[in-house]
Protein backbone atom coordinates (compact mmCIF):
# COMPACT_ATOMS: atom_id res chain seq x y z
CA UNK A 1 0.00 0.00 0.00
CA UNK A 2 2.85 2.32 0.82
CA UNK A 3 4.34 1.85 -2.64
CA UNK A 4 1.01 2.69 -4.29
CA UNK A 5 0.80 5.93 -2.33
CA UNK A 6 4.40 6.86 -3.15
CA UNK A 7 3.70 6.22 -6.83
CA UNK A 8 0.64 8.47 -6.61
CA UNK A 9 2.69 11.24 -4.98
CA UNK A 10 5.39 10.91 -7.64
CA UNK A 11 2.75 11.16 -10.37
CA UNK A 12 1.22 14.30 -8.88
CA UNK A 13 4.62 15.97 -8.47
CA UNK A 14 5.51 15.16 -12.06
CA UNK A 15 2.25 16.58 -13.42
CA UNK A 16 2.51 19.74 -11.33
CA UNK A 17 5.79 20.61 -13.04
CA UNK A 18 4.47 20.16 -16.57
CA UNK A 19 4.02 23.32 -18.59
CA UNK A 20 1.83 23.18 -21.67
CA UNK A 21 -1.55 22.11 -22.99
CA UNK A 22 -2.55 18.90 -21.20
CA UNK A 23 -4.49 16.18 -23.01
CA UNK A 24 -6.08 13.48 -20.85
CA UNK A 25 -6.99 10.18 -22.47
CA UNK A 26 -10.63 9.77 -21.48
CA UNK A 27 -11.10 6.18 -22.59
CA UNK A 28 -10.19 3.26 -20.38
CA UNK A 29 -7.24 1.75 -22.27
CA UNK A 30 -4.95 -0.82 -20.67
CA UNK A 31 -1.34 0.26 -20.16
CA UNK A 32 -0.22 -2.72 -22.25
CA UNK A 33 -2.38 -1.62 -25.19
CA UNK A 34 -1.11 1.95 -24.90
CA UNK A 35 2.50 0.78 -25.08
CA UNK A 36 1.66 -1.44 -28.06
CA UNK A 37 0.10 1.56 -29.81
CA UNK A 38 3.08 3.84 -29.22
CA UNK A 39 5.56 1.23 -30.44
CA UNK A 40 3.48 0.64 -33.57
CA UNK A 41 3.05 4.39 -34.09
CA UNK A 42 6.81 4.89 -34.05
CA UNK A 43 7.25 2.14 -36.64
CA UNK A 44 4.58 3.73 -38.85
CA UNK A 45 6.23 7.13 -38.48
CA UNK A 46 9.47 5.69 -39.87
CA UNK A 47 7.48 4.39 -42.86
CA UNK A 48 5.41 7.54 -43.28
CA UNK A 49 6.84 8.76 -46.58
CA UNK A 50 7.00 5.39 -48.32
CA UNK A 51 4.41 5.66 -51.11
CA UNK A 52 1.40 5.81 -48.85
CA UNK A 53 -1.05 8.68 -49.19
CA UNK A 54 -3.55 10.08 -46.72
CA UNK A 55 -6.40 9.61 -49.21
CA UNK A 56 -5.50 5.94 -49.69
CA UNK A 57 -5.52 5.32 -45.94
CA UNK A 58 -8.85 7.13 -45.58
CA UNK A 59 -10.33 4.82 -48.23
CA UNK A 60 -9.07 1.80 -46.29
CA UNK A 61 -10.73 3.16 -43.16
CA UNK A 62 -14.03 3.66 -45.00
CA UNK A 63 -14.06 0.27 -46.71
CA UNK A 64 -15.99 -2.67 -45.31
CA UNK A 65 -13.51 -5.02 -46.98
CA UNK A 66 -10.41 -3.76 -45.13
CA UNK A 67 -8.69 -6.26 -42.84
CA UNK A 68 -8.09 -5.53 -39.13
CA UNK A 69 -4.36 -5.08 -39.80
CA UNK A 70 -5.10 -2.59 -42.59
CA UNK A 71 -7.46 -0.66 -40.32
CA UNK A 72 -4.86 -0.65 -37.55
CA UNK A 73 -2.23 0.77 -39.89
CA UNK A 74 -4.61 3.32 -41.44
CA UNK A 75 -5.72 4.68 -38.06
CA UNK A 76 -2.14 5.09 -36.89
CA UNK A 77 -0.94 6.57 -40.19
CA UNK A 78 -3.74 9.12 -40.25
CA UNK A 79 -3.18 9.99 -36.58
CA UNK A 80 0.39 11.17 -37.19
CA UNK A 81 -0.36 12.92 -40.49
CA UNK A 82 -1.32 16.28 -38.99
CA UNK A 83 -4.13 16.51 -41.52
CA UNK A 84 -7.59 17.87 -40.63
CA UNK A 85 -9.41 15.51 -43.03
CA UNK A 86 -7.51 12.59 -41.51
CA UNK A 87 -8.58 13.66 -38.03
CA UNK A 88 -12.24 13.84 -39.08
CA UNK A 89 -11.97 10.40 -40.67
CA UNK A 90 -10.64 8.92 -37.41
CA UNK A 91 -13.32 10.76 -35.43
CA UNK A 92 -16.07 9.34 -37.65
CA UNK A 93 -14.62 5.83 -37.44
CA UNK A 94 -14.37 6.08 -33.65
CA UNK A 95 -18.05 7.04 -33.42
CA UNK A 96 -18.99 3.98 -35.47
CA UNK A 97 -16.47 1.53 -34.01
CA UNK A 98 -15.27 2.73 -30.63
CA UNK A 99 -12.30 0.82 -29.26
CA UNK A 100 -8.95 1.13 -27.52
CA UNK A 101 -6.86 1.50 -30.68
CA UNK A 102 -9.25 4.01 -32.20
CA UNK A 103 -9.27 6.06 -28.99
CA UNK A 104 -5.48 6.20 -28.97
CA UNK A 105 -5.38 7.21 -32.63
CA UNK A 106 -7.97 9.94 -32.09
CA UNK A 107 -6.01 11.37 -29.17
CA UNK A 108 -2.74 11.32 -31.11
CA UNK A 109 -4.41 12.96 -34.11
CA UNK A 110 -5.78 15.73 -31.89
CA UNK A 111 -2.39 16.38 -30.29
CA UNK A 112 -0.61 16.34 -33.67
CA UNK A 113 -3.06 18.87 -35.10
CA UNK A 114 -2.80 21.20 -32.12
CA UNK A 115 0.98 21.01 -32.34
CA UNK A 116 0.71 22.27 -35.91
CA UNK A 117 -1.51 25.23 -35.04
CA UNK A 118 -0.17 26.23 -31.62
CA UNK A 119 3.21 27.19 -30.22
CA UNK A 120 2.18 25.76 -26.86
CA UNK A 121 3.72 22.43 -25.90
CA UNK A 122 1.23 19.56 -26.16
CA UNK A 123 1.38 17.03 -23.29
CA UNK A 124 -0.35 13.66 -23.38
CA UNK A 125 -1.46 12.19 -20.04
CA UNK A 126 -2.68 8.63 -20.05
CA UNK A 127 -3.45 6.13 -17.32
CA UNK A 128 -5.01 2.70 -17.44
CA UNK A 129 -8.32 4.07 -16.14
CA UNK A 130 -8.47 7.18 -18.30
CA UNK A 131 -9.97 10.49 -17.25
CA UNK A 132 -12.14 13.39 -18.32
CA UNK A 133 -11.19 17.00 -19.02
CA UNK A 134 -8.53 17.95 -16.49
CA UNK A 135 -9.43 15.08 -14.14
CA UNK A 136 -7.97 11.59 -13.88
CA UNK A 137 -9.90 8.47 -12.90
CA UNK A 138 -8.81 6.57 -9.78
CA UNK A 139 -9.77 3.29 -8.17
CA UNK A 140 -9.52 2.86 -4.40
CA UNK A 141 -9.84 -0.27 -2.27
CA UNK A 142 -10.75 -0.28 1.44
CA UNK A 143 -11.40 -3.12 3.86
CA UNK A 144 -13.04 -3.36 7.24
CA UNK A 145 -11.12 -3.47 10.50
CA UNK A 146 -10.43 -7.04 11.54
CA UNK A 147 -12.26 -8.45 8.54
CA UNK A 148 -15.61 -7.84 10.23
CA UNK A 149 -18.73 -7.43 8.13
CA UNK A 150 -20.14 -3.92 7.82
CA UNK A 151 -23.49 -3.31 9.44
CA UNK A 152 -26.31 -1.76 7.42
CA UNK A 153 -25.75 1.52 9.24
CA UNK A 154 -22.04 1.47 8.42
CA UNK A 155 -22.77 0.79 4.76
CA UNK A 156 -25.10 3.79 4.67
CA UNK A 157 -22.36 5.96 6.20
CA UNK A 158 -19.92 4.86 3.50
CA UNK A 159 -22.48 5.53 0.76
CA UNK A 160 -23.09 9.03 2.11
CA UNK A 161 -19.75 10.29 3.45
CA UNK A 162 -17.23 9.00 0.90
CA UNK A 163 -18.93 10.58 -2.17
CA UNK A 164 -19.48 13.77 -0.14
CA UNK A 165 -15.77 14.18 0.52
CA UNK A 166 -14.88 13.50 -3.10
CA UNK A 167 -17.39 16.14 -4.23
CA UNK A 168 -16.06 18.61 -1.64
CA UNK A 169 -12.73 18.45 -3.50
CA UNK A 170 -14.54 19.09 -6.82
CA UNK A 171 -14.24 15.43 -7.72
CA UNK A 172 -16.87 13.21 -9.28
CA UNK A 173 -17.76 9.92 -7.54
CA UNK A 174 -18.68 7.47 -10.28
CA UNK A 175 -19.14 4.21 -8.40
CA UNK A 176 -19.19 2.97 -4.80
CA UNK A 177 -19.39 -0.80 -4.44
CA UNK A 178 -19.83 -2.09 -0.88
CA UNK A 179 -19.43 -5.76 -0.03
CA UNK A 180 -19.55 -7.55 3.33
CA UNK A 181 -16.09 -6.55 4.55
CA UNK A 182 -14.64 -4.24 1.90
CA UNK A 183 -15.65 -1.52 -0.50
CA UNK A 184 -14.25 0.04 -3.66
CA UNK A 185 -14.47 3.48 -5.26
CA UNK A 186 -14.18 4.73 -8.80
CA UNK A 187 -13.93 8.51 -9.07
CA UNK A 188 -12.62 11.43 -11.10
CA UNK A 189 -10.45 14.08 -9.47
CA UNK A 190 -8.04 16.81 -10.54
CA UNK A 191 -4.50 15.47 -10.44
CA UNK A 192 -3.30 18.29 -8.16
CA UNK A 193 -5.69 17.32 -5.35
CA UNK A 194 -4.12 15.57 -2.36
CA UNK A 195 -6.11 12.38 -2.88
CA UNK A 196 -4.56 10.52 0.02
CA UNK A 197 -5.50 13.30 2.48
CA UNK A 198 -9.02 13.52 1.00
CA UNK A 199 -9.69 9.81 1.52
CA UNK A 200 -8.10 9.82 4.97
CA UNK A 201 -10.50 12.61 5.98
CA UNK A 202 -13.45 10.61 4.68
CA UNK A 203 -12.37 7.48 6.56
CA UNK A 204 -11.81 9.45 9.78
CA UNK A 205 -15.32 10.89 9.52
CA UNK A 206 -16.86 7.44 9.10
CA UNK A 207 -14.71 5.94 11.85
CA UNK A 208 -16.11 8.37 14.42
CA UNK A 209 -19.07 5.98 14.47
CA UNK A 210 -17.28 2.76 15.36
CA UNK A 211 -13.77 2.68 13.87
CA UNK A 212 -14.91 0.08 11.34
CA UNK A 213 -12.78 1.00 8.25
CA UNK A 214 -9.13 0.00 8.12
CA UNK A 215 -6.89 3.05 7.73
CA UNK A 216 -4.73 1.26 5.18
CA UNK A 217 -6.10 1.55 1.65
CA UNK A 218 -4.94 1.29 -1.95
CA UNK A 219 -5.26 3.94 -4.67
CA UNK A 220 -4.41 3.26 -8.30
CA UNK A 221 -5.06 4.79 -11.70
CA UNK A 222 -3.90 1.72 -13.61
CA UNK A 223 -6.77 -0.75 -13.32
CA UNK A 224 -9.75 -2.03 -11.36
CA UNK A 225 -8.92 -4.98 -9.12
CA UNK A 226 -9.98 -8.45 -10.21
CA UNK A 227 -11.77 -10.81 -7.81
CA UNK A 228 -8.51 -12.68 -7.27
CA UNK A 229 -6.62 -9.48 -6.41
CA UNK A 230 -9.34 -8.51 -3.95
CA UNK A 231 -9.13 -11.90 -2.26
CA UNK A 232 -5.36 -11.52 -1.89
CA UNK A 233 -5.74 -8.06 -0.34
CA UNK A 234 -8.36 -9.33 2.11
CA UNK A 235 -5.96 -12.06 3.21
CA UNK A 236 -3.00 -9.71 3.53
CA UNK A 237 -1.95 -8.90 7.08
CA UNK A 238 -1.38 -5.27 8.00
Amino acid sequence: MKNDRNALTDLQHSLENLKGNLHVLETNVSVEKQMEYFRFSEAVRNDFYHNRSIDAQMKILASNESSPSEIKYALTFLAISGNVKAYRAIETYHELYPGEWTAMALMQARITLESEFSDEKQIFISTGLGGKGDQLRFYAFFKSNGGKNFSDYQKKLIEKEIPYYIQSYQGIPEEVQIQDNYFTLLFLIHFQVNIKAMLEEAIAECNQYGNFINKGFIITNVKVFSDEEIRKELMRKE
